[in-house]
């Protein structure tokens, strides 16, 4: 069942939505949401630019499932050439937010779960919808951006590799090698530092 067909909402440098009237519906009631984010800080140095996010929200019996796909850039360091360039980013991932709080009567569900976790059930993972019935998904976006940075930022193909800087301008060998050009037969040129033909 989808609630509102055809309208997607707009939340335009904000990741908050209040979610009250989605939560008075039946199971399975869902909305569409649009998020652009001129900037959106990940930690103190990194902060990810142009972020642009699709969500469903559907809802279950008391929780709200958040289907999303984020896109973006972010600014990153070659960890070849050690220059900054843009890296892009596209991640889909879907997440849970539970009640706290029963829209219809304000009673507390955090409560009524410890009881239960007490009896024991097990904790559910996920994140919470505020005692004001709002969803932030700030928090989500974050982490599943931080996710998409690779271990080793890498500028592409056009990378230049690390910068070789010559230590003596006169072009004189290095002693340590003087050893190794003995071991050239005398006909070969020398070696140069992009290897033979």
């Amino acid at each position: 069942m989808t609630s509102e067909p055809d309208r997607v909402i707009e939340l335009i440098d904000d990741t908050r939505l209040n979610v009250a009237s989605l939560l008075l519906e039946p199971v399975g009631s869902t909305r569409d949401i649009r998020i652009a984010l001129r900037s959106f800080p990940l930690d103190d140095d990194l902060t990810a630019r142009d972020v642009a996010a699709t969500a469903r929200l559907t809802r279950l019996k008391a929780h709200i499932l958040v289907d999303a796909e984020v896109t973006g850039v972010i600014p990153l360091e070659c960890a070849i050439c050690l220059r900054e360039y843009d890296h892009p980013f596209k991640e889909a991932f879907t997440e849970s937010f539970r009640q706290s709080v029963d829209v219809r009567t304000g009673a507390n569900l955090a409560t009524e779960r410890n009881e239960l976790d007490t009896a024991g059930e097990d904790n559910e993972p996920g994140f919470t919808i505020g005692d004001d019935h709002e969803i932030d998904v700030a928090e989500a976006l974050r982490q599943w951006i931080l996710l998409a940075i690779p271990m080793q930022p890498n500028c592409g193909p056009d990378c230049p590799g690390p910068l070789l800087r010559s230590t003596d301008p006169e072009g004189t060998p290095d002693e340590r090698f003087a050893q190794l050009a003995d071991l050239l037969p005398e006909n070969d040129p020398p070696l140069s530092g992009t290897g033979r033909d």
